[in-house]
């Protein structure tokens, strides 16, 4: 699928709960024709931290504004790893809920300076406790 060069007008690719890990990931980042690409669902994959470092390097989809990583498995180096990105300049809805998020994953999330647009970000049944939540009081976003 990534090296799919023909579907250089999608707009929404749902994968949600297709047993995607570190590795497809890595695959799928790596297309450089869905530029036009506003909606990634990538739901009930087990992604983990390392798939969502490999995510993070994507530099094309500059008009994605929905993202969902809901129950990925992804942790603390992942969301570390996720805030790093500068690419997805019309992100607004990020959904990171029901994975290991925990206050200092909350706290490199607050680091990125791309994601002005955000206007959801939905950490619900992660861990980010009081610390996290101090941090997120934080947000620039």
């Amino acid at each position: 699928m990534s090296k799919n060069t023909a579907w250089t007008e999608l707009q929404k690719l749902d994968l949600s709960f297709n047993r995607i890990g570190p590795e497809g990931i890595e695959e799928l980042r790596k297309n450089t024709t869905w530029i036009n690409l506003q909606a990634l669902d990538l739901s009930g994959n087990p992604i983990e931290d390392l798939g969502a470092a490999e995510l993070s390097k994507n530099t094309v989809w500059g008009n994605l504004y929905v993202l969902n990583l809901k129950n990925c498995r992804i942790c603390e180096k992942g969301a570390a790893k996720l805030s790093k990105n500068k690419a997805w300049v019309k992100l607004q809805w990020l959904n990171l809920s029901e994975n290991g998020i925990g206050g200092e994953g909350m706290t490199e999330l607050n680091k990125n300076t791309t994601w002005t647009e955000l206007q959801r970000l939905d950490l619900a049944y992660n861990s980010i406790g009081c610390y996290g939540a101090s941090e997120l009081s934080k947000t620039k976003y």
